[in-house]
């Protein structure tokens, strides 16, 4: 099991990193934001498991569903990563 568990990881902090990449960029690209917004949103990065979703389920990107679940790898990224960490996997 456990090489099927990290290969699910090492897809999903790829995808993670694409996902903090995408956020970032779609942040900055908002034209109907403030300037003190952007900074805002872009300072959440540091709180990536929690900013993403919340900016993909609650601060009006107009994201596809898709995008919306895939804000998500992240936080799963970061908890299998914790699982390694701790020794959960065997």
């Amino acid at each position: 099991m456990l090489p099927v568990i990290w290969t699910a990881f090492a897809v999903l902090a790829v995808g993670g990193f694409l996902m903090i990449a995408a956020y970032w960029l779609d942040v900055q690209e908002r034209s109907d934001l403030s300037v003190r917004a952007r900074v805002a949103w872009s300072a959440g990065v540091l709180l990536f498991p929690i900013s993403i979703p919340a900016y993909a389920f609650a601060g009006g990107p107009g994201w596809p569903a898709f995008l919306r679940v895939a804000s998500l790898v992240p936080a799963v990224a970061l908890g299998l990563f914790a699982g390694f960490a701790l020794g959960l996997f065997s």
